[in-house]
């Protein structure tokens, strides 16, 4: 048996196990507070990155809905005519700021070649390109860039010429021939691209304030109070020339069913007299309800037919050829303005007499020459179905005179089949005219091309850069360039005399030329083309690049 325990013994065994279960609970709920903390805390902090994520993908959408549109930092950009000229501060800046339209003015008192980079960013930056061509500067630069943004296919370029006739008398007077082609070819190039061409600067300033203000939304022009009463003007202008086109629409259409009605009236009549002098006691009912069921039908049968048309046009026109452009209703003052036709066929023609053209030039002496078809169109039917061509490497050697071509036969051409390159001349053919070289130009547009282009002396020079320009100004063609020293400045021949003036017209031009050829080595150097001043460098630098597949 055991002894049993005091009281006092057992009330401390008591107390002792009091304080250890107390000191468990205590423990346990430390443990369950700890816990109830971190589920608490683990809550939160879903709940907030819950927050946050949905925050951020709301965000996303407001961003995606609304994406950041880069705004142009300048409306126009003054191009064009430079040196002592005053149409700029004297016309077109004080009109610009009584419409509050932004511009850039590029003309300087002293100009340096760190104006190139200066200016390509305004023009990267700018909505609208604006050149005016003075009769009285040489414009050597502003012919280079209107070529360039010509074919780059600028939304909003304008040309305004003052007195071209006049401009062609202002040159040098060796370099006049070549100012009237460089002239002709600036004019194919903005007839092939369809860009206005003005002769008035206040035609010019309204194409500017239609483009820029007219084109606003009315929630944008209220924070511009000086563009209100214009964009209203312009508004109601077009609103009114919108109405009378509908409404001689509208009577066109009027007087079309009136004479259709008339004809079928007129046939009813006789249809009718002619049955009651032949049978006059033939009721008349007999005769109009048949009548008026013939005129029903036919009525049905026109309307699904005219559907039927509609639904399936023909396919002689293709309607890529003829792009519609939207631009101000300024009629170009160069040319009558003519009614075109439903279906033209003046421009589906030039181009496929160009194709035809071009698919005639081989050459059959055994060399490498030739301009294939493959040269024209990356696609071509086959048994009624489209099937791609692949583009043969070939380099187009075109030069800028017509008369001086022998660089190619002594030159070009017996490296290039030395090397088994194929090569092209065809653009450079004596008696080619000048309008076919530039639809052969349009038609390879598409295409990917790589051009040498010569200038082989001064007699082409600013023609020569125009043109090189031009090729330029396309994405897809690769260009090299030949410019020998000779061929940039104008000498004095020792056998002449010369006097004070034209000394100054000389080196006038001359310095003229070199800023502009200054402008078309920063177009080229953009491009990754590349400018030599000596033939034979170029030929084995174009070898070289068609040899490894550039």
């Amino acid at each position: 048996m055991t002894r049993c325990a005091s009281p006092r013994c057992l009330s401390n065994v008591c107390e002792e196990n009091v304080d250890r279960t107390r000191a468990v609970v205590a423990r346990l709920k430390g443990v369950e507070s700890r816990k109830k903390r971190k589920q608490s805390t683990d809550k939160s902090s879903g709940n907030f990155m819950k927050e946050t994520c949905e925050c951020v993908a709301s965000t996303a959408n407001v961003e995606e809905a609304n994406p950041v549109t880069r705004t142009p930092a300048y409306d126009v950009f003054l191009g064009g005519s430079c040196g002592n000229t005053v149409w700029r501060r004297q016309l077109v800046i004080p009109f610009l700021k009584k419409r509050s339209i932004s511009y850039y003015d590029p003309q300087r008192s002293v100009w340096s070649e760190n104006m190139i980079y200066e200016e390509s960013i305004a023009k990267e930056n700018s909505s609208l390109f604006l050149f005016v061509i003075d009769p009285a500067t040489v414009n050597a630069t502003s012919f280079l860039e209107i070529a360039y943004f010509a074919a780059r296919k600028s939304p909003k370029l304008v040309v305004v010429f003052l007195g071209k006739t006049e401009w062609k008398a202002k040159a040098h007077p060796d370099d006049v021939p070549d100012r009237n082609r460089t002239c002709q070819l600036l004019d194919r190039i903005l007839d092939a691209h369809d860009v206005p061409m003005l002769h008035s600067i206040q035609d010019a300033l309204n194409y500017i304030e239609d483009e820029i203000i007219g084109n606003k939304k009315w929630t944008e022009v209220l924070n511009v109070p000086c563009q209100r009463l214009a964009y209203l003007s312009l508004r109601t202008r077009r609103a009114a020339r919108a109405a009378h086109e509908h409404a001689r629409a509208a009577w066109g259409r009027v007087r079309t069913v009136a004479s259709k009605a008339g004809v079928a009236g007129t046939i009813d009549t006789i249809i009718l007299l002619t049955c009651q002098l032949i049978a006059p006691s033939m009721p008349l009912l007999f005769v109009i309800i048949p009548l008026f069921i013939i005129n029903v039908v036919i009525i049905i049968s026109i309307n699904r037919w005219q559907h039927y048309r509609s639904m399936r046009p023909r396919g002689i026109v293709d309607s890529t050829y003829f792009p519609h452009r939207h631009s101000a209703a300024i009629p170009s003052p160069r040319m009558a303005t003519v009614t075109t036709p439903l279906n033209p066929k003046t421009s589906k023609h030039s181009t496929v007499k160009a194709k035809r053209f071009c698919d005639e030039l081989m050459v059959e002496d055994g060399s490498n020459a030739f301009s294939t078809p493959e040269n024209l169109c990356n696609n071509s039917l086959t048994n009624g179905k489209l099937k791609t061509i692949e583009n043969i490497n070939c380099i187009e050697l075109v030069c800028s005179s017509m008369d001086e071509i022998d660089w190619i036969s002594k030159e070009a051409v017996p490296q290039m089949d030395g090397q088994s390159i194929p090569y092209s001349s065809g653009l450079s053919m004596p008696g080619l005219l000048p309008e076919i070289r530039m639809n052969c130009l349009k038609a390879w547009s598409r295409n990917f091309k790589h051009f040498f282009y010569h200038i082989p002396s001064t007699k082409t020079f600013l023609s020569g850069m125009v043109e090189i320009a031009y090729m330029l100004g396309h994405s897809s063609w690769q260009v090299t360039v030949c410019v020998p020293r000779e061929s940039q400045t104008l000498e004095f021949g020792s056998t002449q005399h010369e006097d004070e003036v034209s000394r100054a017209a000389r080196r006038r031009r001359n310095d003229c030329y070199q800023i502009a050829f200054c402008y078309l080595k920063d177009m080229a150097k953009r491009r990754q083309c590349r400018v030599f001043t000596d033939l034979e460098e170029a030929i084995r630098h174009v070898m070289k690049q068609t040899a490894a597949g550039f």
